[in-house]
């Protein structure tokens, strides 16, 4: 029980570590909080910098800060469900609630994505699909990231007595339901640009 507890305090301070954040405050001397959308992410640092560089470096740091502590704790801590399950969901709480930016931290794709690669890849194909399918019919990311995090829960239960199980079921909930909800704090203002997108249309 307490290398449990362990894994998931750990597992929260790598996920709270804001990659986003220090890049944009060392390179440009901005708030990536306070610029974009507001989101600690690899899209809101680029869209800041307009350095594409600056962007992937985020990204990579974000996959790897799933991928090598979930790497860990599967290969020399706890292979066994239980544990996959804490450090997956301590990593994105950490990521989406960090610590040292008063709790408002990113959306946690990139964390979870990581993570995933290391426990069951496919999901991460999977919701890619999802995503690239609606993002080539709508071209909004946000709303295509949405319906893909909100499809994924609904194929891993209609798949959990074949090709994946029920552990993948409660591990892909967790994990999108805090994913989810992050993301629809940004619908107000996707909403908010349509208007004023369509406002400028009729003048």
């Amino acid at each position: 029980m307490t290398h449990y507890v362990l894994i998931a305090l750990a597992a929260y301070l790598i996920g709270s570590f804001p990659t986003a954040y220090l890049l944009v405050k060392l390179t440009r001397k901005k708030d990536v909080r306070q610029a974009g959308s507001g989101n600690v992410g690899a899209m809101n640092a680029l869209r800041t910098t307009q350095s594409k560089l600056i962007g992937l470096t985020v990204l990579v740091i974000d996959l790897l800060k799933g991928l090598l502590p979930t790497w860990y704790v599967v290969k020399y801590v706890d292979g066994q469900p239980t544990a996959q399950l804490i450090v997956l969901t301590a990593l994105v709480v950490g990521h989406v609630f960090p610590l040292w930016l008063k709790f408002k931290g990113g959306r946690g794709l990139a964390v979870a994505a990581g993570a995933l690669l290391i426990l069951r890849w496919e999901l991460v194909a999977m919701w890619l699909g999802i995503w690239l399918v609606f993002f080539v019919a709508i071209r909004k990311h946000i709303v295509a990231s949405l319906i893909a995090t909100g499809i994924l829960p609904l194929i891993v239960y209609f798949l959990k007595d074949t090709l994946l199980n029920n552990h993948i079921l409660l591990m892909t909930l967790i994990v999108c339901m805090l994913i989810f909800q992050r993301h629809l704090e940004r619908i107000p203002d996707i909403v908010e640009q349509k208007r004023q997108s369509i406002n400028n249309g009729e003048k």
